[in-house]
């Protein structure tokens, strides 16, 4: 096996050099099926910086002011997480471990009816 160099782990300090497409991508990411899908697929393609990933997503969840775009984040991590545990990709595990930040923040943001759409959202988790 070959050693990687010095500073080159897989680490989530270093730089990714997607993060700022993937910022872009979060910026243009709609209420469509076929918007959220597409990102949730470029995700998983870029799998091997999953980390990266979830911390900036996590970011752009938590920096969103806007309620419904905050659930439009959780349901596109909910779309990485659902298709990567399909496939055991790592993006899962990545994203699941930001959850426990970032929905508690949305909840507590969310109007009445984002919040029941979140609630939803966790009643079926539970029941997978």
């Amino acid at each position: 096996s070959t050693a990687l160099a010095p500073g080159l782990s897989g680490s989530s300090t270093m730089p990714w050099s997607k993060e700022k497409d993937f910022r872009e991508k979060l910026s243009k990411l709609s209420e469509s099926q076929q918007s959220i899908q597409t990102l949730s697929h470029w995700v998983a393609f870029h799998k091997a910086n999953a980390a990266h990933a979830a911390n900036v997503w996590a970011d752009e969840a938590q920096r969103a002011a806007d309620p419904h775009r905050q659930l439009l984040l959780v349901y596109l991590a909910n779309d990485v997480m659902q298709n990567s545990r399909r496939k055991g990709t790592p993006c899962a595990d990545a994203f699941a471990s930001q959850m426990a930040t970032v929905l508690p923040a949305a909840h507590a943001a969310a109007t009445p009816t984002v919040r029941a759409k979140l609630e939803r959202l966790l009643s079926i988790w539970e029941e997978r």
